[in-house]
């Protein structure tokens, strides 16, 4: 015979009584409601349980309440869950996950630009956020944020709107599937790689800018990458499976110790990683706007190191491999550069640009024309032309 289950009972080192209702949401899963009573007199518990007993309906519904007893009242008020309280049991949860710290911060991000968007506003219930004009965030941001950046914190608000869906707290909203165009390549020419070296508050940082155009890290990489030796080993990341090795020359060791002490410095200081290596990027970012160049980031040197390796080897199947790009379509977009484009931006390259060079009589070299065709190509100052027929 199978045990009864008791409606009020008291846990361990507990005085308060306890209800637990059992029952099937309309998809047939069970679920079970528990609540203290707030009381360890039964006779006031059994009123307490009859209240609960009476919403039971409206609890299989999702709807929370705040019983009279936690409100010191004589009367029961609907508990409304808002965008903030669900966003903060989103977060309790990813961080139960075990979610890296970086991943929970681009969340708290995402959400901070969702607000400072209008899209939604804390206060309001999360049922809201079923009309949710996603559209009204990437019009906003734009211009604001890099494209990568405004794409991040879609695929984070989604994440977060997903996991609300799947609680059942609000109902299905309208996705997006197109996402904003990324940032077009964007390089330091020589003449401007100078004027911002110039522009750096002092050596320590123009050594730093230098390490990152010269090796083509990622804002981050020199401090989550190991050494041994002179070989630098990036470990694997999202959108990077494999394992990437840069050969440092001797005069680049050195400035990676200090770039290493200068981040462990700071992240004594911090509250996570990413502040103590966004230093370099601020850094950047205050030089560029002193000599007019505004829309340049820290990404804009890995940029200059592609699109320099591209100059050197003329080989985009080396250069796809050197950078650690996992599809070599990343890589092509660099090689729309030409050589002769190229040697008006990196003069310092010249050694390795001319050979490549082709001149523009060089194709016609040899070929014959005759007299009636070789006419259109002689320039007059102006005698014998006509308009056409």
């Amino acid at each position: 015979m199978a045990k009864k289950r008791r409606k009020l009972f008291k846990k361990p080192h507990s005085n308060n009584w306890h209800c637990q209702f059992g029952y099937r949401t309309k998809d047939g899963l069970r679920r079970t409601y528990r609540k203290s009573l707030g009381t360890p007199d039964k006779e006031t518990a059994w009123v307490h349980y009859r209240e609960i007993e009476k919403k039971l309906d409206d609890l299989k519904n999702g709807l929370k309440f705040t019983w009279s007893w936690e409100r010191n009242s004589q009367f029961t008020e609907i508990k409304v869950q808002t965008v903030a309280d669900a966003f903060k049991k989103y977060v309790r949860s990813a961080e139960s996950r075990g979610l890296k710290a970086d991943t929970i911060q681009g969340s708290r991000d995402a959400y901070r630009r969702m607000m400072e968007s209008k899209c939604a506003s804390p206060t309001l219930p999360i049922k809201s956020l079923s009309v949710i004009d996603l559209e009204k965030f990437k019009i906003y941001w734009s211009g604001k944020h890099a494209p990568n950046t405004i794409n991040q914190s879609l695929n984070k608000i989604k994440a977060f709107l997903n996991y609300c869906v799947d609680k059942k707290w609000m109902g299905a909203y309208k996705s997006i599937h197109s996402p904003v165009k990324s940032k077009p390549i964007s390089y330091f020419t020589d003449e401007e790689f100078d004027n911002l070296m110039g522009a750096m508050a002092n050596d320590e940082l123009r050594r730093a800018m230098l390490f990152y155009r010269e090796t083509g890290c990622r804002k981050r990489e020199p401090f989550i990458s190991k050494r041994v030796g002179n070989t630098l080993i990036i470990p694997p990341m999202k959108g990077n499976p494999e394992e990437r090795k840069i050969v440092l020359p001797d005069i680049l060791c050195p400035v990676h110790n200090e770039m290493v002490t200068r981040f462990k410095e700071r992240l004594n200081n911090c509250k996570n990683e990413r502040q103590a290596w966004d230093w370099w990027y601020y850094k950047l970012k205050e030089s560029c706007k002193k000599v007019g160049l505004g829309h340049k980031t820290l990404h804009d040197l890995r940029d200059t190191y592609i699109v320099r390796l591209w100059a050197i080897t003329g080989d985009i199947h080396l250069v796809s491999r050197m950078v650690g790009h996992s599809d070599i379509k990343q890589t092509v977009d660099y090689a729309r550069f030409s050589p002769s484009e190229l040697l008006v931006h990196f003069p310092t390259l010249e050694a390795w640009l001319k050979p490549r060079l082709i001149e523009a009589n060089s194709l016609m070299d040899g070929t014959v024309l005759d007299g009636s065709t070789y006419g259109f190509f002689q320039i007059t100052d102006g005698e014998g032309i006509s308009e056409p027929n």
